[in-house]
């Protein structure tokens, strides 16, 4: 069977890039704020979102939440 391509859009695209660069690392928000969106978002709340989507396209067992922590790759 071959494997579908999945469109990401560049933000979603930079930030499963930082979570598969740190595994298996959990990175906190703060950290994927500033590496993915740089100056163009100060809430963290633009990173739930963000992984929302990311795990639509992806499933949901992909991206780990560890609480009071941040987001990993699930191992």
């Amino acid at each position: 069977m071959e494997a579908e391509p999945i469109g990401l859009a560049p933000r979603e695209f930079a930030l499963l890039e930082e979570l598969l660069r740190a595994h298996p690392r959990v990175v906190s928000k703060d950290e994927l704020v500033e590496r993915v969106w740089g100056d163009d978002a100060a809430d963290p709340n633009v990173v739930e979102v963000s992984v929302g989507y990311l795990r639509r396209k992806l499933g949901r067992p992909y991206i780990e939440t560890v609480r009071g922590a941040g987001y990993r790759v699930a191992p």
